[in-house]
């Protein structure tokens, strides 16, 4: 099912006059349930007009604060809730992304609207999954917050990112994507030594699941350019089950950046270079 590499923007006039089964019923909350990053992807990629999902919109509105009714509303046209967390088939939402049987109108968004499109979409889908993703470490190093030094103002330590922004157009993986593997997946108990592809350094890591099939996954574990074509990419998403894949999703040792995802992202869509 090819899901990450389709380019989507905002609903156009034709899903105005039609609708695209997102109008909300029932009352709703939870302004501050949607993490900081899934609330960014929803900012570029879906709330960018009142024509669609801004604020003011007819239709569910993803921008701050309204987007956290999608927690406790359901869609109009019968689609079941927009948001399951942990349950992509029962949540509109990720239905509409991926184009499911049971939509009204097309998939979501229609046409680009940003660079970011199949990022901020694997952001999404990712969240609605399970997949825990960290806030912090994609900024450009400039913010003026107050608290702890790291920008975010709340007193909590900032996450420990193994990429520093920006991230390469083309990203190697000896520089940019093995230091990422290696402390959140080639630890000690899991693929260093345990569970394979074994990834106890770089050349034998990139050796062991560039190019090679999965197991238990008609995939290869990567996929030079294209990620939606890459089982690491549905693990690491947290849609290992779309792909008839199975599991947990990874890492189990803590959440990625969004910085870590974007580089991991633009790496295998760029060609897995070494």
């Amino acid at each position: 099912m090819h899901m990450m590499n389709r380019s989507y923007g905002i609903c156009g006039l034709l899903l105005l006059s039609s609708g695209c089964g997102l109008e909300p019923v029932g009352e709703g909350g939870g302004e501050d349930a949607i993490p900081p990053a899934v609330q960014q992807a929803f900012d570029e990629s879906c709330a960018t007009s009142t024509g669609c999902h801004g604020a003011g919109a007819g239709q569910v509105v993803l921008s701050a604060p309204e987007s956290g009714q999608i927690l406790m509303t359901s869609s109009s046209s019968g689609g079941g809730p927009f948001v399951t967390l942990g349950d992509l088939e029962a949540s509109y939402i990720a239905q509409k992304i991926l184009g499911g049987p049971n939509i009204t109108g097309g998939p979501m968004p229609p046409s680009p609207q940003s660079p970011d499109d199949s990022l901020n979409q694997a952001i999404i889908i990712g969240w609605i999954a399970g997949v825990p993703i960290a806030e912090g470490g994609s900024g450009d190093g400039d913010g003026d917050g107050e608290g702890d030094g790291d920008g975010d103002g709340d007193g909590e330590p900032a996450p420990t990112c193994y990429i520093e922004a920006p991230v390469p157009a083309m990203p190697s993986y000896e520089t940019d994507i093995w230091p990422i593997i290696e402390n959140r997946c080639g630890v000690a108990g899991c693929h260093a030594d345990l569970s394979g592809p074994l990834m106890p350094d770089a050349m034998t890591s990139y050796d062991n699941f560039v190019s090679v099939m999965a197991v238990g996954a008609a995939l290869n574990l990567v996929e030079p350019l294209s990620a939606d074509d890459s089982y690491l990419w549905h693990k690491l998403m947290g849609t290992q089950a779309s792909v008839m894949g199975s599991g947990s999703t990874m890492p189990l040792t803590g959440a990625l950046c969004p910085i870590e995802v974007q580089a991991i992202y633009a790496w295998i869509n760029s060609g897995a270079e070494l």
